[in-house]
């Protein structure tokens, strides 16, 4: 059998007349871009040691140049002579499990990915190359103690207590620990190696201690009625012993993370394991150390972690010594062997989704796995998916247990809208902080209390102005604004990261106009906010300064012993804190965003809204909220300022359904890209030609093929770029269009780049 040549090719596999042998065959998906498995002989050697899961290399096309494959599947059959072996073993074992395959398999399927790429992404590498793992030295005997006897001239007592000791343990022993015991020496060692009695074999052990130990704290306070409605759902939920999926909807500060533990410690008690994943581990610090006090056995697995961490935590979880799995989008893949509970927190965010082949979304992931081992799935939110509500009233696995008030009955905070354009009017200039936020700030400071100030943009400024000719300073590479920042003299793109000495006067040839910096950022906001108020403290907390996880710990550590006072950041100051003297939070510009094209975004701007605001008055002083926008009547915003949820969502359904968008039809994103803008635009025509086609010729009613269009980023790291959508009303039309087209070859000769982002978060 052939397999594919070392660029892709995906012919038929053949297979000559020949003699028929009976042996091991291996199906394989290689780390290549194909769509399809293939088989491959296993060598006797390799026989003993090879297991699904595990990594390979194989040889492809007529040269025969070896690439890396993952075994799925190992069966005794007939083969013939022309089927090629396997190369090599890469991977001493797998913690890519029989389900984790499946897994695999599904995820390719629904994301359109090479599955090889896929168990590739599933696995960390630093877990495959057993990284963190003490190498030891083991001897063990190498026939029976009689046998030596027999053959042996003469032992000597040293010789004889060795031979008994390792006959006597009936496993390999450490060398070290082996000496130690007996009094023996290396020579001696090497001595009765060499005379073929004891052979030295390597294992892998973990590191006594690798991560640091949290103490224990288990909260004697009640649960109150709501939450025990709750547990008491989601527990019914778990001893059903079935697959349901719970949407745990709860407003800001009414104890959803309590309903998450006490569940999970049902599923510990009863000897199985449980996964809870969080958005980013550095927006969720709190989180995670309190997760970690309540558990005995606690894996917590994130980006932040090292090599030989991330090695040994995996290890862990598939022994089982691990019982509890808290990490963010990786975790959805941990190698639990008795999963039972898998919990998702914040199941809305966006950060869920990966932005790399195999773009998954990880809320949906485990909502897949939960599925195929038939165990119950929770879905935490106060602002919960548009999708999510949809699917807790139209699919029959799906419900709702709802929190409606925040714990002790605090009550939410009150929000004020503060119209710009009128404060502009009033004082006649643009300003940054209007004056009730200024009043607002100053009475929170003279309480002693702390204050968040939030600005989803970061840097000094996004715009660099020349008003005597109207140039607005670009990206080269980008269709997008240089950002300004200040404590670097330059102005840099956050997509390509160019970077380039901030101007002071307009590059235009003849204009020489001065230039300004407009549409300010968390920068110049924690600049404005030290000046008005000199004698506080006051902090900032973007990209631009939280280079490391352990940045944000600091913060997190300053902010809860009140060193801090205000803290200014972007959306990360947004979610996963709990102060209790927080109770005033300022929105500096809600429009940021709000204007992008894209159906989601008056979505984004309400959850965005309602998070930030949940800050405030966690505790027992009232909280104050104060938004800043130049839109006013955002229906976002509006129903955001009231605390409204079910009327936002059911606006946003109907206004969804009208243009036959999400959840009522699934999308797929195709974006084409290429060097020359034309030659995107005609591949984009080819690729939308090609859809209407097929989706005529196939009769499938509800399916449309939106575009070309330029994306909204038209031009990215030099590279023009063109939209292409397909809306189908099931995920099955969906995937059926899909794989046509990704094997169409008179499509392949046309279109050279396509993406395929199934289901996107974002359209930008």
């Amino acid at each position: 059998m052939r397999p594919p040549d070392g660029n892709g090719s995906t012919g038929h596999l053949w297979i000559e007349e020949g003699d028929k042998r009976v042996g091991m065959v291996a199906e394989v998906a290689p780390v290549i871009p194909v769509t399809k498995t293939y088989s491959f002989a296993v060598p006797e050697s390799m026989e003993a040691r090879l297991a699904t899961g595990q990594r390979v290399t194989v040889p492809v096309g007529k040269r025969g140049r070896c690439i890396p494959a993952f075994v799925v599947q190992i069966d005794r059959r007939p083969w013939d002579s022309t089927l090629r072996p396997i190369e090599s073993l890469v991977d001493r074992e797998s913690y890519l499990t029989e389900e984790l395959i499946e897994l695999g398999h599904l995820i390719s399927r629904y994301y359109c990915c090479p599955l090889g790429w896929t168990l590739k992404a599933m696995t960390p590498e630093a877990v495959r190359q057993q990284r963190g793992l003490r190498t030891v030295r083991c001897a063990k005997l190498s026939k029976s103690l009689e046998e030596i006897r027999i053959s042996a001239k003469r032992l000597s007592t040293k010789r004889q207590r060795l031979l008994e000791r390792l006959e006597s343990a009936g496993e390999p022993l450490e060398v070290r620990s082996l000496l130690s015991d007996v009094g023996a020496s290396e020579s001696l060692l090497r001595a009765v190696v060499s005379a073929g009695w004891v052979e030295i074999v390597t294992r892998k052990e973990v590191p006594e201690e690798v991560f640091s130990s949290v103490p224990r704290v288990e909260p004697d306070f009640e649960l109150n009625a709501d939450q025990k409605s709750a547990l008491g759902q989601v527990t019914s939920a778990i001893e059903a012993g079935e697959f349901s999926a719970t949407l745990l909807y709860g407003v800001s500060g009414s104890g959803k993370t309590e309903i998450y533990i006490r569940a999970m410690q049902r599923v510990v008690a009863a000897g199985n394991q449980a996964i809870l994943l969080v958005p980013e581990i550095v927006l969720t610090t709190q989180l995670v150390q309190r997760l970690s006090s309540r558990f005995e056995r606690v894996a917590v697995s994130h980006s932040g972690l090292t090599d030989a961490q991330r090695s040994v935590i995996w290890r862990q979880v598939a022994s089982g010594e691990k019982q509890v799995v808290i990490g963010t989008r990786s975790a959805v893949f941990a190698p639990c062997r008795n999963l039972g509970l898998i919990c998702v927190d914040e199941e809305q965010e966006t950060s869920y989704k990966n932005l790399q082949a195999p773009r998954f979304h990880v809320r949906d992931v485990a909502i897949m796995r939960a599925h195929r081992l038939g165990i119950p799935v929770v879905l935490g939110s106060a602002t919960a998916s548009v999708e999510t509500w949809y699917n807790c009233t139209h699919r029959p696995e799906f419900r709702r247990a709802v929190l409606p008030k925040r714990v002790k009955d605090l009550p939410l905070p009150k929000v004020t809208i503060v119209d710009m354009r009128e404060e502009y009017r009033r004082q006649r200039r643009q300003v940054l902080l209007s004056d009730l936020m200024v009043r607002q700030l100053s009475e929170t400071l003279e309480q002693a209390e702390q204050a968040v100030l939030l600005l989803n943009r970061r840097g000094f400024a996004s715009r660099v102005y020349c008003p005597s000719c109207g140039t607005l300073l670009r990206c080269p590479n980008c269709t997008t604004f240089l950002v300004v920042h200040t404590t670097t003299g330059e102005s840099a793109c956050h997509h390509c990261h160019t970077r380039i000495p901030t101007p002071s006067v307009c590059p235009v040839m003849g204009c020489g106009g001065r230039l300004v910096h407009l549409k300010s950022g968390t920068q110049r906001v924690e600049d404005v906010v030290s000046q008005v108020f000199p004698d506080a403290s006051v902090r900032r907390v973007d990209s631009d300064t939280m280079r490391h996880r352990s940045h944000y710990q600091q913060v997190v550590n300053d902010f809860e012993s009140r060193k801090i006072d205000i803290l200014v950041g972007t959306q990360m100051i947004a979610k996963g804190l709990d102060f209790p003297h927080v109770t005033f939070v300022g929105v500096v510009d809600a429009d940021v965003g709000a204007g992008a094209v894209d159906f989601r975004a008056q979505e984004s701007l309400f959850q965005l809204m309602t998070q930030v605001a949940g800050r405030a008055g966690r505790a027992d002083s009232p909280g104050r909220v104060v938004v800043q926008t130049m839109a006013p009547d955002m229906p976002g915003l509006r129903f955001a300022v009231k605390h409204d949820y079910d009327s936002f969502v059911q606006a946003e359904l109907a206004a969804r359904k009208r243009a036959g968008l999400p959840p009522y039809r699934r999308i797929a994103r195709l974006v084409v890209t290429r060097d020359r803008e034309e030659t995107v635009r005609g591949e984009g025509q080819a690729l939308a030609q090609w859809l209407r086609a097929f989706i005529l010729a196939r009769a499938h009613q509800h399916t449309e093929v939106w575009g070309p269009h330029p994306c909204p980023l038209a031009r990215l790291r030099g590279r023009y770029r063109y939209d292409v959508l397909l809306l189908s009303p099931s995920p099955s039309i969906m995937q059926e269009i899909l794989l046509q087209m990704r094997s169409a070859s008179e499509l392949g000769r046309i279109v050279r780049r396509i993406t395929i982002d199934v289901d996107p978060v974002s359209m930008s």
